[in-house]
Order: C-alpha cells, then sequence, then structure tokens
C-alpha cells in the first residue's frame, strides 16, 4: 500500500519531469525556428492558457497550440510502425496516417521532420509577404 507521502513524493516528481519535458521542448522550438518560446507558467492553469508551451516570439508557432506529454504516452504499435516507416523511407520524411471509420483522421510525424516542414512553411511565408 502506499502512503500518502509516497503519493505526493511520486507525484512532485512527475511534476519535475513534465516541467523540465515542456523546458526542453521549448528550447528545441526556439532553436529550430529562431523564436522565443517559453513553457506556460504552471502549465496553462495559472493565466487559463490553452498550451503548454508558447511563442514569445514571432514564428510560424504561434499559429498553433501545443500540448506536451512526457512518459509512455504512445501506443507501442504506433512506435513500431513509425519505426518500420522510417526502415523503408530510405532517407525521406515519413508519416502515419491514421483513421477510423466516421472519425477525426490524424497523422503521426517525427519531431524533426514536422520542424523541417515548419522551417520551409516559415520562409515561404516571409517570401510571400
Amino acid at each position: 500500500m502506499i502512503t500518502t507521502e509516497q503519493r505526493r513524493k511520486i507525484g512532485k516528481q512527475n511534476k519535475r519531469k513534465g516541467a523540465a519535458a515542456q523546458t526542453e521542448s521549448a528550447q528545441f522550438w526556439s532553436k529550430e525556428l529562431n523564436t522565443n518560446m517559453k513553457s506556460t507558467p504552471r502549465s496553462g492553469a495559472f493565466y487559463d492558457w490553452p498550451a503548454d508551451i508558447f511563442d514569445m516570439g514571432n514564428s510560424i508557432l504561434k499559429d498553433f497550440v501545443i500540448e506536451r506529454k512526457f512518459g509512455n504516452q504512445v501506443p507501442k504499435k504506433i512506435d513500431q510502425w513509425m519505426q518500420k516507416l522510417s526502415d523503408e523511407s530510405q532517407g525521406k520524411m515519413y508519416f502515419l496516417e491514421m483513421n477510423r471509420a466516421y472519425e477525426e483522421k490524424y497523422v503521426v510525424i517525427s519531431r524533426k521532420h514536422f520542424a523541417r516542414l515548419l522551417k520551409e512553411l516559415q520562409g515561404y511565408k516571409k517570401n510571400e509577404k
């Protein structure tokens, strides 16, 4: 049986891991898109913001709401399909399209490939003006 104190300790550890993951994500996107990403204070609870990280700069990410998860959130089957795609892609970018009949369709793409697409789109939008 887990005591209340043990439960609190586990909760604090998970909160620190989540905060560290959000900070890592903000740093990654800041560097990739030459912007100023920040973790939302208290994961959005304080200001009622709809995301975990947000753009303080002026990148394409201003058009997105970004939720960051840490841990074993991705089902094993998706990991297997993405690994298979990676092995078969011959160096090309790849993504996994998923859908169920009559429901929303989703695309799973690696962060590095998504960053590449966003950089290209951001450059396109700048040239369009």
